[in-house]
């Protein structure tokens, strides 16, 4: 798949009346950036994958807009024969918890869980992945705001939950990692994007 390919799958599934696919937009703009940095930190990833990964990540919007759409969009692309670009979605959705954790919470099945893993298992959780949940972390509905506003909105939205805060801590763990990296505040790179 190329970025062409890419923005037609997101264009043809997203419809013109859905704000989602913007969402997914500045998110791949952010993504892009930060991977750009990365790897001219002297990391070995491909740029243009994050960039499609996070062009895509919640493609699954496009059949549900409940907890599972990142399920779903890795689904949908793997079926359409894009298992790298799915992988983002998820990127988006684990955001970097372990087995345990996802155990925990009881809308997931277990047997899915040992599917998400077995994913995990043949190419461990990278920065790529980090990169993806980071940039996910970094856009509120489609601004691009500072990860504290874009959970606060998430907690406004669904409520307070261990969920919710848990990806809010992950959120400041991909942004540490990133910021080690690039020997810079990650937020430096996407403060001149704020958009709220």
């Amino acid at each position: 798949m190329n970025l062409t390919e890419a923005h037609n799958i997101l264009n043809d599934k997203g419809g013109s009346s859905m704000s989602w696919p913007e969402h997914c937009r500045q998110v791949a703009k952010v993504a892009k950036i930060i991977a750009e940095k990365v790897y001219s930190a002297g990391v070995d990833l491909d740029v243009g994958l994050c960039e499609r990964q996070a062009l895509l990540h919640d493609i699954g919007r496009s059949k549900t807009h409940g907890p599972l759409h990142g399920w779903t969009g890795f689904i949908l692309l793997k079926n359409m024969g894009y298992l790298d670009e799915a992988r983002g979605c998820l990127s988006h959705w684990v955001k970097g918890r372990n087995y345990e954790e996802m155990l925990q919470e009881p809308l997931w099945k277990k047997s899915l869980i040992d599917y998400v893993f077995g994913v995990y298992k043949k190419r461990p959780w990278s920065i790529n992945d980090a990169i993806i949940s980071f940039a996910d972390s970094s856009v509120c509905h489609t601004s691009i705001v500072s990860i504290k506003e874009r959970h606060q909105d998430l907690i406004k939205r669904y409520g307070d939950s261990a969920w919710l805060r848990r990806a809010a801590e992950l959120a400041q763990i991909h942004a540490d990692e990133i910021s080690a990296i690039i020997k810079s505040p990650v937020s430096n790179l996407i403060e001149p994007l704020y958009t709220s």
